[in-house]
């Protein structure tokens, strides 16, 4: 469903498996991440702070939490979550992308090219998604880069390039003829 924009039949799902098992946080964040690409972002953050209630040291409650406010446009509440999400994944390159993201979009440039280049440096070492790449230079409005590293993640299969047509953040993108071509390569023509 994810991958063809599907989201709202995925909530709708995401919810009924919630009422067998409310405390489920695998199946809680699924639903704040869902919340989140719906547009939904007052519904995602109250999903990520029960996340947040259910284990404060679960990084991916920081991560809806800081994804929902994004979509709200409060990006230092946003950046401060990401900040927690990446301290608690133990510096996980895709969670660097996410917290890169929000930098750039609260306009701390300098910061987010930072990452850039760290991510450069764990490129050497271990598996960084390309999307993580993508992402930052989305926010920094470098689309070339973003649409080479996007055409890089479908490439490596990396899975975070699937809801493509769902991520909020690629709105501004959607009527560029690279997104277009994207699709194609994918076989997720609008």
């Amino acid at each position: 469903m994810l991958p063809h924009g599907r989201i709202t039949e995925g909530i709708a799902e995401v919810e009924r498996a919630l009422e067998f098992d409310p405390l489920s946080i695998f199946t809680r964040t699924w639903l704040g991440l869902l919340l989140w690409v719906g547009r939904e972002y007052d519904r995602a953050l109250e999903q990520g702070k029960i996340l947040l209630a259910l284990n404060p040291n679960h990084y991916m409650g920081h991560f809806v939490v800081g994804a929902a406010f994004q979509g709200l446009g409060d990006f230092n509440k946003a950046v401060s979550a990401h900040h927690k999400a990446t301290e608690l994944s133990g510096g996980s390159p895709t969670m660097l992308g996410w917290l890169g993201l929000a930098l750039a979009q609260r306009g701390d440039t300098v910061e987010a090219r930072s990452l850039l280049d760290r991510l450069h440096e764990m490129a050497r070492q271990v598996y960084v998604p390309p999307t993580s790449f993508a992402w930052i230079h989305a926010g920094l409005g470098q689309l070339e880069c973003c649409f080479e590293w996007m055409n890089c993640a479908v490439d490596m299969r990396d899975h975070l390039i699937v809801p493509i047509k769902s991520w909020p953040f690629l709105d501004a993108i959607r009527s560029d003829r690279r997104y277009f071509a994207l699709l194609r390569r994918m076989n997720l023509e609008p």
